[in-house]
């Protein structure tokens, strides 16, 4: 293929492209106008009430006065506390416009209030073609259960990365508001939640002969509901075991090894007599005991008791007492936010390592000479850029690799591994952006804004092997240049 065929045949694939962006732009304004007009008409058939607290389940009545209420038109509880009630008959002809059965239209016209009234600045967000209908009505159907200051805490929270955040982040943003906005209901269903640890070992007849054919199996069934931090120990010990036995000879698959694994910590184990120690005389173990390692983020106040260490804890965001709360970053596991009181009583075991590390400050910047980053210069990076930083990468920093933007030179100037020349990229993404592509001899690249050229600070442009260019920032991915506003 000569030159002049290369760069036809690279034209065409940069013109295809941009018809995949444009019209998947344009898709995406049509539908949040559609949806937006949702939300006018549902508005225009609201009355003056609202919804209370608690609420009905979605758009049904009470069933005392359901059977009274079939006569005619009525009013649908169909978003969140404090969001207006909506006619019923009205949805009728949302389901005929949008050729969609009557629950269906009930559900959408129940996501665009909840958002409309509940979750302004993400319906705006929508409202502008920045964030997908499909990612706004999942965060509705998620806080719809909320108060109305906990709807309002997610809204100020997610607004800004609407547009990349997953469900399993909105749902622990959910737990968080529930918990600083309703702690006494929180701290309820925690307690609950201990008293519903078990662990159980069928060993009953039905265990031993398959309940279908009466066959002889020679299994067990075993289930259970454990603390954190106890699951965490077991699952790092039978994982550690499952290997070992891959190295001793078996030949077994992964499940079948962990199935035997536990049987082996078992009978390792040295019994009740481990447990059995004087008070205040930490036990002596027979062997060195595997660390979890928890990565735990605490306030002052979920510290010292207080925010200022005298006087009672007032939380920062509700404005009132309420229960501490801790945010756990583990690489490995989702990030979540548990009760500080739960974060003590993991601490309080005896054979508990805690370590302390200092609060990184982002606006300092650090070097070092060689390759490799030490753990402070890992850790800042990594707390600076959350995620993987290639566009719309969701994967989090806390496994990923971390990547010498200026590539490392072993006889150029020192302190090329810095904060300012590191940044987290997943492994698929790094090599995307190592290598170059087969077809056309290019690979990714990405650069650091320059504010003085009219860019914004603290962000990367990624630049494609088809010239497509792209923003990110800690707060996600954004098109580059911004598109022209009319």
């Amino acid at each position: 293929m000569d030159r002049g065929t290369r760069h036809t045949a690279a034209t065409a694939a940069t013109a295809l492209i941009d018809a995949v962006r444009e019209r998947t732009h344009a898709a995406r304004v049509a539908e949040a106008a559609a949806f937006v007009a949702v939300g006018d008409w549902a508005t225009a058939h609201t009355s003056d009430e609202v919804v209370g607290d608690p609420i009905t389940v979605l758009g049904e009545w009470h069933e005392e006065s359901y059977a009274e209420k079939l006569a005619g038109d009525q009013f649908l509880e169909l978003g969140g506390p404090g969001a207006p009630v909506v006619a019923e008959f009205c949805i009728g002809e949302v389901a005929a416009a949008r050729g969609c059965s009557f629950d269906a239209a009930r559900r959408l016209v129940g996501d665009a209030v909840e958002l409309r009234y509940r979750l302004p600045r993400v319906h705006a967000r929508i409202a502008a073609g920045e964030v997908d209908v499909w990612r706004g009505r999942r965060i509705a159907q998620a806080t719809r259960t909320l108060t109305f200051e906990g709807a309002g805490f997610v809204d100020r929270h997610v607004a800004y990365v609407a547009g990349k955040a997953t469900g399993p982040e909105v749902d622990r943003l959910v737990v968080e508001a529930a918990a600083r906005f309703d702690p006494e209901t929180t701290e309820a269903e925690r307690a609950e939640a201990d008293g519903g640890r078990h662990l159980t070992i069928e060993l009953g007849d039905v265990g031993y002969a398959d309940p279908l054919t009466g066959t002889l199996r020679g299994t067990v069934d075993v289930h259970g509901t454990l603390d954190l931090a106890d699951a965490l120990d077991l699952e790092r010990t039978v994982a550690h075991v499952a290997r070992q036995l891959v190295e001793l000879g078996c030949d077994q698959d992964l499940d079948v090894r962990r199935s035997m694994a536990l049987g082996e910590v078992a009978r390792r184990c040295d019994g009740i007599s481990t447990l059995e120690y004087d008070e205040g005389q930490p036990p002596t173990p027979t062997r060195t005991r595997r660390e979890v390692v928890l990565f735990v983020h605490l306030d002052q106040a979920a510290i010292t008791g207080t925010l200022t260490g005298f006087g009672p804890g007032i939380d920062a965001c509700t404005g009132t007492t309420g229960i501490d709360l801790a945010r756990l970053d583990t690489p490995g596991l989702p990030r979540g936010t548990v009760t500080a009181e739960q974060v003590q009583t993991w601490c309080a075991s005896p054979d508990t390592t805690v370590t302390i590390k200092p609060v990184i400050d982002l606006n300092q910047h650090d070097a070092v000479n060689g390759y490799t980053p030490p753990d402070w210069i890992a850790d800042h990076v990594r707390v600076r850029w959350p995620r993987c930083v290639f566009p719309y990468c969701t994967r989090s920093s806390r496994t990923a690799d971390l990547d010498h933007r200026q590539a490392y030179d072993e006889n150029g100037p020192p302190g090329q591994t810095s904060t300012t020349n590191l940044f987290p990229l997943c492994r698929r993404h790094h090599r995307m952006k190592t290598h170059r592509e087969l077809r056309t001899g290019k690979r990714w690249t990405y650069r650091p804004t320059n504010p003085d050229n009219g860019e914004p600070p603290n962000a990367l442009i990624w630049t494609s092997p088809t010239g497509q260019t792209y923003l990110v920032d800690p707060d996600g991915t954004h098109p580059w240049p911004p598109p022209e506003t009319t």
